[in-house]
């Protein structure tokens, strides 16, 4: 979409409220004045991914060979070491997110950046870790520029100390299955960088959201997350991020969202205000989805609106990628898109807290 269309299609729903509730076993939250959000993800800005992050990860690939390209931050930075090319790093830092973006961002139509964060950006890395941090300062000038030109930050705790999973999107991919276990997750270490988060950013306006993890593996024990969830969401307030100022986002990712606010409930008892769950949305990951038609996508993207009538949530990643059946057929790529992608955004509008591309 041009900028000048795009502030017409990205119109919120006049009947979206910030922080409603609106399923029995939801969490509570006051009703907030701001908009919905919505918004893009500031992807391999702060934390590093092959897709957002590609050139640089393409430039020091082993050996140049496809097969050993590098999968995740962590490898990534191991080279990088090992060639004394940290500052590479430091000069992707300084350019592949920049003020002109937030300036397009807004020109869009759009009042929201998602900012994932890799841990070591805050604390620094743990003994014996390949990252480079503390980088506080990318934070502090994201915010500025959000402050700047009226949008909203959403800071995303995107890899947490140990991983909250053993894939390449928390900065360290550990495959095959028994590399990782959930219990090397440091929950402690965790809840410190959401401190020191909660405690920088206290009062900016523009930071209206605070993630606290990124796609927990569903190996995650659903009482320990939850007890996570709980700590974590009384270490942002404690620090001084109040509720009135800052929704807390809590990921079910890869479980039924009903059996996460079940448990979520029984637990805290309606404990904690203006708190949302979070949801990925992606058509293109796995078989099933890459055995669907195009109709079939349609219809589960209509299906998602269902699910966000029931519970206050943020649908914080989609994307406009279609599996490889619904590529096929008779109309051209660009209908098909334009189509799937108006399903999205109507469903996505029944989402309390609203969504962001990625």
């Amino acid at each position: 979409f041009s900028e000048q269309d795009s502030s017409q299609f990205f119109a919120p729903a006049a009947s979206t409220i910030r922080g409603a509730g609106r399923a029995l076993m939801a969490p509570r939250g006051p009703t907030q004045q701001r908009e919905p959000w919505r918004g893009v993800n500031l992807g391999g800005w702060l934390l590093l991914e092959p897709g957002p992050s590609a050139a640089l990860f393409r430039r020091h690939a082993r050996d140049g060979a496809e097969a050993k390209a590098l999968l995740c931050e962590w490898s990534l930075m191991e080279v990088l070491r090992k060639k004394d090319a940290v500052h590479e790093l430091r000069e992707h830092r300084e350019t592949h997110i920049t003020r002109r973006d937030f300036e397009k961002i807004k020109r869009c139509g759009l009042n929201a950046v998602r900012l994932p964060i890799g841990y070591w950006v805050v604390l620094g890395p743990c003994a014996g870790e390949p990252y480079e941090g503390p980088a506080l300062e990318y934070v502090d000038r994201a915010v500025a520029w959000a402050e700047e030109l009226g949008l909203q930050v959403l800071l995303d705790l995107h890899g947490c100390p140990g991983g909250e999973s053993g894939d390449a999107p928390c900065g360290r991919h550990q495959r095959p299955v028994g590399k990782w276990h959930w219990s090397d997750w440091n929950f402690p270490t965790s809840l410190r960088a959401l401190r020191v988060l909660a405690e920088r950013y206290k009062g900016r306006p523009a930071v209206t959201g605070i993630g606290v993890c990124n796609e927990p593996s569903p190996n995650v024990p659903l009482d320990k997350l939850c007890h996570y969830y709980d700590r974590a969401v009384a270490a942002v307030r404690d620090a001084g991020m109040s509720a009135d100022q800052a929704t807390v986002v809590l990921p079910a990712f890869q479980r039924p969202l009903h059996e996460v606010a079940q448990m979520w409930d029984g637990m805290t008892q309606g404990l904690h205000d203006n708190v949302c769950f979070d949801l990925h949305y992606y058509h293109c990951f796995g078989e099933a989805w890459n055995r669907m038609t195009l109709a079939q996508s349609l219809r589960e993207a209509e299906y998602h609106s269902q699910e966000l009538r029931r519970f206050p949530a943020v649908v914080s990643e989609w994307s406009n990628a279609l599996g490889g059946v619904a590529q096929l057929g008779p109309l051209e790529d660009s209908q098909k898109r334009a189509l799937f992608g108006a399903t999205q955004l109507a469903a996505y509008k029944n989402a309390s807290h609203g969504w962001f591309f990625w």
